[in-house]
């Protein structure tokens, strides 16, 4: 009866310990990608977006530190260095990653928040090159930085320059901390309402168009203050701006990604905090020195991605689809790019949201919440239909004070020169299929029915209006004759409660 018992005991020990790890696992699934996500077959030969559903016990871990994150995303095989950098082999196995509180990724191995004369002093430890320009300290460099490249100095500083070198240094030092990629196969899942990773950069990037990494599911996460202590001032953009390094989340050379229940911002850290440090006419908020780039950008041929329920708020540039006007089978490639955006709460931001470049994008349900009138984050724009995009537009609402036009809901930027010519002479590639286009339905600014078609081809005659903007499988270089239904199943939801339901249920603590 002894024996009996004891191996009762082990049974049931083994049932309740399997039960636990099966209800962590379930805590939030991975499992329910939507739209594009939830198309294709990925790696494993599923379908669609799983991340790390299936996880073996051991490929399940809940992690509340940036080195914990760091091992579970490289199979407990990573090197950690005492300043923070670290190296090995992602593991693309099955993998099921649960956040626990705040994870800074701006830290040295021993948990230890870094500065910005922490990676001046680390870069000159480590090359002598670095050493070798005589800086010591951030001060040092951002003085003789800002004396030398005061507008209107209108050429990019050379890498020459030993200021400008000394900056790139630190610079380089400091990527090797703060972004950590991710690998196939992986579910990064926030527990309850407080998970955070800030300070840094999650990318989830292959190493090109033709090694992705694929199926990868982050939900209930966020995401804050991704800060680029070394930003750089650039006179060749737009006139001139301040251009940063880190966006929280980049989705690049990636397939099947599902971004879900996430909350984006700039956290603390607001803009307004770091004005612009010259004279007219270099002193407006255009020009406040910026030291945050995108929320979540998606870029260099990533693909099959759903961006759904999310909160994304406080911040200038939100979402960068396409990087580039000039396609390329191996980049901003017009065959995919392929995004679901639905049911996103888009609050105080300035542009964005997204800027669209030869993407197959679907926005439906996203609830967008702003002023024009504020000193910041001010509203300029909602959309933009940049060079190719395909757009199909429905059901969403735009509350914008201030007294908001049609055109402050969508922008348009649209060439009919050498991007277009050479994006054309790409194989597989024509003319429509390189165009712009755009669709919309049952949209509203302030109440009231807005055409967002119409707003984008009077901004830009070269964006066309068409009832089916996107390429048919079938014929992907012939004229547009396919939307979103042709693609996947989806059900619109009616307007009239999106702006009290979506910042109800978009974000992280809302599943």
């Amino acid at each position: 009866m002894t024996m009996f018992n004891k191996q009762m005991c082990q049974v049931l020990c083994a049932s309740l310990a399997a039960l636990a790890c099966a209800n962590a696992g379930a805590q939030i699934s991975s499992l329910g990608a939507t739209g594009w996500a939830a198309t294709g077959t990925n790696n494993l030969g599923g379908t669609g977006t799983t991340g790390g559903d299936g996880a073996a016990a051991a490929k399940i871990y809940t992690v509340s530190t940036r080195s914990a994150l760091i091992q579970a995303l490289y199979g407990n095989t990573a090197t950690i260095k005492s300043n923070g950098t670290f190296s090995g082999t992602l593991d693309n196995s099955k993998k099921i990653i649960y956040i626990s509180g705040t994870i800074s990724l701006n830290q040295n191995a021993a948990g230890t928040e870094l500065t910005a004369n922490d990676y001046v002093a680390y870069a000159n430890a480590g090359s002598t090159t670095c050493a070798g320009y005589g800086y010591t300290s951030f001060t040092q460099i951002w003085n003789d930085y800002l004396a030398a490249y005061k507008p209107p100095y209108a050429n990019v500083p050379p890498s020459s320059d030993p200021v400008e070198a000394a900056r790139a240094c630190a610079s380089n030092q400091m990527k090797k901390t703060v972004v950590l990629n991710v690998p196939s196969n992986t579910s990064i899942i926030g527990n309850g309402a407080t998970a955070k990773i800030i300070h840094g950069t999650l990318m989830l990037s292959g190493t090109s168009s033709s090694a992705p990494v694929d199926n990868i599911v982050v939900r209930n996460v966020a995401f804050e203050d991704a800060f680029d202590f070394f930003t750089a001032w650039d006179p060749t953009d737009s006139g001139g701006r301040w251009n940063s390094n880190y966006d929280t989340m980049s989705i690049q050379y990636a397939t099947h990604v599902w971004i879900d229940h996430c909350t984006f911002s700039d956290g603390s850290r607001t803009d307004d905090q770091f004005p612009s440090v010259w004279a007219a006419p270099y002193d407006g908020e255009l020009y406040h020195v910026q030291h945050h780039d995108g929320l979540l950008d998606i870029t260099k041929s990533a693909n099959l991605v759903t961006v759904s329920y999310n909160h994304l708020h406080d911040h200038d540039k939100a979402m960068l689809m396409g990087g580039t006007d000039s396609a390329s089978l191996t980049a901003e490639n017009p065959g995919v790019l392929k995004t679901t955006f639905h049911h996103n709460y888009f609050q105080n931001l300035v542009q964005r949201k997204p800027r669209v470049r030869y993407g197959m994008v679907h926005l439906y349900n996203n609830y967008f919440s702003g002023s024009n009138s504020v000193t910041l984050y001010n509203w300029m724009v909602g959309l933009t239909s940049g060079q190719g995009s395909k757009l199909y537009v429905e059901n969403n609402v735009f509350n914008i004070t201030g007294g908001a036009t049609a055109s402050d809901t969508i922008g348009a930027s649209v060439s009919s020169g050498s991007a277009l010519t050479n994006c054309a002479a790409l194989s597989g590639m024509s003319t429509v299929r390189c165009s712009a286009y755009i669709f919309d339905s049952g949209n509203l600014l302030n109440g009231a029915s807005v055409s967002l078609s119409s707003t984008a081809h009077s901004a830009n005659s070269l964006v066309t209006v068409s009832s089916t903007p996107w390429s048919s499988a079938a014929s992907p270089a012939a004229t547009p004759s396919a939307t979103p239904a042709s693609y996947y199943s989806y059900a619109v939801e009616a307007t009239g409660n999106l702006a009290t339901s979506v910042p109800a249920n978009a974000g992280v603590g809302k599943l």
